[in-house]
């Protein structure tokens, strides 16, 4: 053990139940700082090249960070492994408290390999290990299953687990946490279920020691006085609706999907208050945050009455509100809170569903599909009932349902007769309700990350001062204003921006809580581990994490710089608020390459890259 972590993480062989546990070195955490970062360094080193995303040479893990349990914002849960979207690189995080149960459990992460011989789930308490059958949780909902395995081993537990979707191995299976929290992208619930591993559960009362524990409370003070005084508009937003608070904004800048991304604008979806801020917020019945969050963003509903009532469903976010409302018309925001909860009780990514279905009921239009197919259910746009109805298929995966489970890709490789033009992905993942060619920072990175189709990667949209704490856009020396049409100027920024979501996710901080004037994330990973650490040091290990995950994906066979933008979303829209904005991804994909340091055609890292950032030893030969 040494500050700021425990210094050890566990290996769990599903397979034979053997049990080993591992020291890393100071260096790896030096290096990789936590969460994200340490799950690829341990992956790259310990993950037998070519494994079946499904079999048992996968490995996933569950890792925390440097922040984890000191109290402040955002202390993220970052699951990693081979994802069986896209055939390389997958990761996922969320927030809750588990993650601060697994660190005061003594360990910094647990990675599980092999497969079952039968559902379990494995409870880590206080650093002892223990495999539980699971076969009475096999079936049931993640809601179900959380409440029973808190029944047998105590409510303070902490559990992730999966439910029907991650069972049936669907491909847009995520880990359910809490009710609320969900590790959704990259298909890493199907890997679970394919381990028939069917809850991580953990609890602990150990602390990590801290180099300078008085300047860490100091910091922390500062950061919630920040907090409270920012001038930030987000953060009431947050505080009052959460996420639903975007929606009409994103509307209005042309950002929101509306009817599988074919229209554009507030003009184009007239009913776009019911599922904005307070048409929402008047379900709820409760706020409640994750463990040390001074934002409080999320909430619990109910619908009391009518076709989609429901007792308990965790508040809706903007991702779902767009996927699954003004994507495919649909403005009755007590269907999509129904299915919404659908999803969150089997364990499934709202995005994914969304699109799937938004690219069934085009297919559904233009005579593709009919009710035979669907077995009845009227898949036309804006049909509440029948996308509830469909949503239950897909999570349950049965009759046409099973053509959806898997994303909008595949869903169009099944359906065919050129329905694949209809299917808006990246490298098979399904992209979220951010449209690139008004998020450029995002569309950059749905091509360029390791992890396709993610918007969580670079968070710049038209100002970069509303997504990156002032205190670091001084230091970085960023220009005043950015253009985001123009590649040269832009690339810059947009990189630098992936370089520190790298060093902030895989600290432990949620996004959300970067919004306010000054984050001490620097300060605050110095007096944990007593490193003289710099944001230009931070850049770096930023760098380096992203690095190792594309080579992740060279190694597995995996060509990024085939990705492209959907055909679809490469041309000017013809009307809206950004009608005849024309983006030139390819141009801007070839110029991040070589921002990144990576070839300009194929995105492999250049051995001068890996040789900078201490990773040609550990890589080797790629091919």
């Amino acid at each position: 053990m040494f500050n700021g972590y425990n210094g050890k993480v566990l290996f769990i062989d599903l397979s034979s139940g053997s049990i080993k546990e591992e020291r890393l070195p100071e260096k790896v955490y030096h290096e990789f700082i936590g969460g994200l970062g340490v799950g690829v360094r341990v992956l790259y080193e310990c993950m037998k090249p070519k494994a079946e995303p499904l079999g048992p040479d996968n490995i996933l893990g569950f890792v925390t960070s440097p922040l984890t349990g000191t109290g402040f914002q955002g202390a993220r849960l970052q699951l990693v492994g081979k994802s069986p979207l896209t055939g390389g690189w997958g990761d996922a995080n969320c927030g809750g408290s588990l993650a601060v149960e697994l660190k005061a459990s003594g360990y910094d992460g647990v990675f599980f390999g092999g497969v079952s011989p039968k559902p379990v789930y494995v409870y880590l308490n206080d650093g002892e290990v223990e495999f539980i059958d699971a076969v009475h949780l096999w079936g049931k909902d993640t809601v179900e299953t959380e409440e029973r395995i808190k029944d047998e081993l105590g409510m303070r537990t902490r559990v992730a687990c999966i439910g029907p979707a991650g069972e049936s191995m669907s491909l847009s299976a995520g880990v359910a946490h809490e009710g609320s929290s969900f590790a959704a992208r990259s298909g890493l619930g199907a890997v679970m279920g394919a381990k028939r591993l069917k809850a991580f559960a953990a609890r602990g009362t150990k602390r990590v020691p801290v180099a300078d524990g008085e300047r860490l409370a100091m910091l922390h003070r500062r950061y919630i006085k920040d907090v409270k005084e920012s001038t930030n508009f987000v953060i009431p937003m947050f505080r009052k609706w959460g996420t639903c608070s975007f929606f009409e904004d994103y509307l209005a800048a042309g950002d929101c999907p509306i009817k599988n991304w074919t229209l554009s604008g507030k003009q184009e979806f007239t009913n776009w208050a019911n599922l904005h801020g307070d048409s929402i917020t008047k379900y709820e019945y409760r706020k409640h945050a994750c463990r040390g969050c001074s934002l409080g963003c999320k909430g619990w509903l109910a619908v009391d009455k009518g076709p989609f009532a429901v007792s308990k469903a965790a508040k809706v976010e903007y991702e779902t509100l767009g996927m699954l409302g003004s994507n495919l018309l649909i403005d009755d925001i007590e269907a999509i809170i129904k299915a919404n909860d659908i999803c969150n009780r089997g364990g499934m990514d709202t995005i994914s569903v969304g699109s799937a279905l938004s690219l069934a009921m085009e297919c559904y239009e233009h005579g593709l599909i009919t009710k035979e197919d669907t077995g009845g259910i009227e898949l036309t746009w804006g049909n509440a009932n029948s996308m509830v109805a469909m949503v239950e298929k897909i999570v349950r995966r049965q009759r046409f349902g099973a053509v959806l489970a898997d994303g909008s890709k595949l869903a169009a490789e099944r359906i065919g007769r050129g329905s694949e033009k209809w299917a808006m992905h990246v490298g098979g993942q399904d992209l979220p309700a951010h449209d690139p060619r008004t998020s450029i920072a995002h569309g950059w990175g749905y091509i360029t990350d390791p992890t396709p189709g993610r918007h969580t990667t670079t968070q710049i949209m038209d100002s970069y001062e509303e997504q990156i704490p002032l205190s670091f856009i001084a230091e970085l020396e960023f220009p005043q204003k950015v253009n985001m049409l123009d590649p040269e100027a832009n690339i810059r920024v947009f990189a630098v921006s992936s370089d520190l979501d790298q060093l902030t996710t895989s600290a432990g901080v949620c996004w959300f809580g970067m919004v306010t004037e000054t984050l001490p994330l620097i300060d605050v990973i110095s007096a944990m581990t007593g490193w003289d650490f710099s944001l230009v040091e931070g850049l770096k290990v930023g760098r380096r994490i992203k690095t190792l995950r594309q080579a992740f994906n060279f190694r597995e066979g995996v060509k990024p710089g085939e990705w492209h933008i959907p055909e679809r979303l490469e041309a000017a829209p013809v009307t809206g608020p950004i009608a005849g904005r024309k983006v030139d991804f390819k141009a801007m994909k070839k110029i991040g390459y070589g921002a990144l340091g990576w070839d300009h055609e194929t995105g492999k890292p250049l051995k001068l890259t890996l040789e900078e950032l201490g990773l040609t030893e550990l890589v080797g030969q790629l091919p």
